[in-house]
């Protein structure tokens, strides 16, 4: 099999086997590699190109992700899983954490704060959370003890506040139980917080 190449956009360059195109690598890369124009390539050395393409493309959407926002590690792995395989994204969750671009503890407590803060969650939807990014059980401990939670407080603070409007009627406030439930607060915690703003519970 002969390979050959063909400058792409941007750092990218096209390779062909026997004139037939067969994948995009970066450019550095490919310079580095030593091959040239109509070299003969064997099977096992293909795959070791397509091996290291994989975990190029991986590597450089991983950072790209992480322009955007803040990840957990097992959650972006299992993006970069998805498209790109697990070996490759694996090699490039190695590579992300080895720059110090992925820190579970630091993700988990600034998320958790975060859920905390301006979702006005309750801890148990927070551990829900936290478990569904993939956040080892005792990390996301560390970070939920450092939350002040007093439930029927925040309870009673929002319903004087945000939600002081939708008491007025029974279907009212039986949504408003409905929205604190899924928000992870107790049935008994939102019947306390009730009470204590003379509100009546919906039947």
């Amino acid at each position: 099999m002969k390979i050959t190449s063909k400058p792409g956009n941007g750092n990218k360059v096209h390779i062909y086997i026997d004139n037939e195109y067969t994948l995009t690598l970066y450019d550095d890369f490919w310079y580095r590699s030593g091959y040239s124009e109509g070299q003969e390539i064997s099977e096992d050395e293909l795959a070791s190109l397509k091996g290291e393409a994989g975990f190029r493309s991986a590597y450089e959407k991983g950072l790209k992700y992480l322009s955007m926002r803040g990840y957990a590690q097992k959650e972006l792995h299992n993006k970069l899983k998805m498209k790109f395989g697990d070996d490759a994204a694996t090699r490039a969750i190695e590579k992300l954490l080895s720059y110090g671009y992925l820190n579970d503890e630091e993700y988990c407590r600034e998320y958790a704060e975060y859920l905390f803060t301006v979702k006005k969650y309750d801890i148990k939807r927070i551990s829900y959370e936290l478990k569904n990014k993939g956040i080892e059980s005792e990390t996301a401990y560390n970070a939920l003890k450092t939350l002040d939670n007093e439930p029927i407080q925040r309870i009673i603070d929002m319903l004087r506040s945000k939600y002081e409007k939708n008491l007025e009627t029974e279907k009212e406030r039986k949504r408003l139980v409905n929205r604190f439930i899924r928000m992870g607060y107790s049935y008994r915690d939102i019947k306390d917080a009730f009470n204590e703003v003379g509100a009546e519970m919906p039947q």
